[in-house]
């Protein structure tokens, strides 16, 4: 099999013309996941910058949105994030008013995070933009071929997973 020179570039490098080993599809696998993400990532903030909202602080509302009025701490485990990095981020959700801190019932000194009607609202206009954008991204690609890269991106993250706690 012919492999592909380091040097002719970027764009050969992804070509799926050029012929090269197995061991080198492995590669190109992590590095077109990394390059698809990455590029996923920049169309997302461009599409989102009319709502005022960052991809950080669009992530904490996906998450609220499934489990509002969840804990500092439980959301920040949720998100794998430290907490006083969480607290920033709430912080500036809660300054544009789209989230709010509440007391616990039980306990005051553990505050609740909820979703406002204005951080509802942009939700609802996340979730639409992110659906339009998604239509452009997969365009071409049939739904069998979404389905086969889910499947095989949950056991990518599984494998990956158990790497990451065998490490720890």
């Amino acid at each position: 099999m012919e492999k592909s020179s380091s040097s002719k570039g970027y764009n050969d490098a992804l070509s799926s013309e050029v012929q090269i080993s197995d061991e080198d599809q492995k590669l190109r696998l992590g590095f077109l996941i990394h390059d698809a993400a990455r590029l996923r990532r920049i169309v997302i903030d461009e599409v989102f910058r009319p709502l005022r909202v960052t991809r950080s602080q669009a992530w904490a509302l996906a998450f609220l949105s499934r489990r509002d009025g969840l804990t500092q701490s439980d959301l920040a485990d949720d998100m794998n994030l430290g907490k006083v990095t969480l607290s920033g981020l709430i912080d500036r959700l809660e300054d544009v008013g789209m989230v709010e801190r509440r007391s616990d019932p039980s306990d005051r000194r553990i505050k609740r995070i909820f979703i406002t009607k204005e951080g509802r609202r942009v939700i609802k206009e996340m979730r639409q933009l992110t659906l339009d954008s998604n239509e452009k991204m997969l365009k071409g690609i049939d739904f069998d071929e979404i389905l086969n890269t889910i499947e095989t991106l949950r056991k990518l993250n599984r494998n990956l997973k158990s790497i990451k706690n065998g490490l720890a």
